[in-house]
């Protein structure tokens, strides 16, 4: 594959992107169909939003983790030259941490293999596009690949883990399928150097030819 087809796939992991799909699938799944359920059975709705709120956590704390990652390298030279690590790719965690719950929401199991085959062709494309090692890229699968399995849990737990309505699924598809092209790029890791650069006080940050060089001296 072309380096501009990369580059087509691994704006499907940017958090501008998937962000808001993500808000949209969470708010369904906390509130509408746990609502729909509830008329019913609290069997049913309890699933719902117990998955909710594991995917909104695990997210949360797998960005947490992935941006620190990135910070303690980049403010503080801290990595891996072995492993080739300077932070979990955040293009990766992301978008397994969404893409296969959104598409379970639709597909059941088989959308979730779908969702989590997409995830997979973005941690490919950060590799592709030289912006991140094997071990940073699998190491961001790995953290949101966590969440995605600990909302799907608790998703399919319930006796009718209902599917969303007609209407998510094209806009989700719409909003994938033709904001990729139209959205400027991405600026967090702008911000997540400016962070480490203010957190470590230092004027430069690290960065990964320094660490693979051994140029990384840090004071005992």
């Amino acid at each position: 594959m072309q380096h501009g087809a990369w580059a087509a796939v691994t704006r499907l992991g940017e958090a501008q992107i998937l962000l808001p799909a993500f808000a949209a699938g969470y708010l369904w799944l906390a509130f509408m169909a746990g609502r729909r359920a509830d008329a019913a059975d609290d069997r049913t709705g309890r699933p719902h939003r117990d998955a909710a709120r594991a995917w909104l956590a695990g997210l949360l704390g797998a960005t947490f983790v992935t941006t620190a990652s990135k910070v303690v390298f980049l403010g503080f030279g801290i990595g891996s030259q072995a492993l080739d690590f300077t932070g979990f790719s955040g293009h990766a965690m992301v978008s397994m941490a969404v893409l296969p719950v959104l598409a379970a929401l639709v597909g059941g199991l088989r959308g979730a293999a779908v969702g989590g085959a997409m995830a997979v062709a973005v941690l490919i494309s950060r590799v592709e596009l030289h912006a991140h090692s094997w071990s940073e890229a699998l190491g961001g699968a790995l953290l949101g690949a966590l969440v995605s399995g600990w909302t799907l849990a608790r998703y399919r737990r319930g006796p009718d883990a209902r599917r969303a309505p007609w209407w998510l699924p094209l806009a989700l598809a719409g909003w994938l399928t033709l904001l990729p092209w139209r959205a400027p790029p991405s600026r967090s890791h702008d911000l997540v150097v400016a962070m480490s650069l203010w957190i470590s006080d230092r004027p430069q940050p690290y960065t990964r030819h320094e660490l693979l060089a051994g140029g990384i001296h840090r004071a005992p």
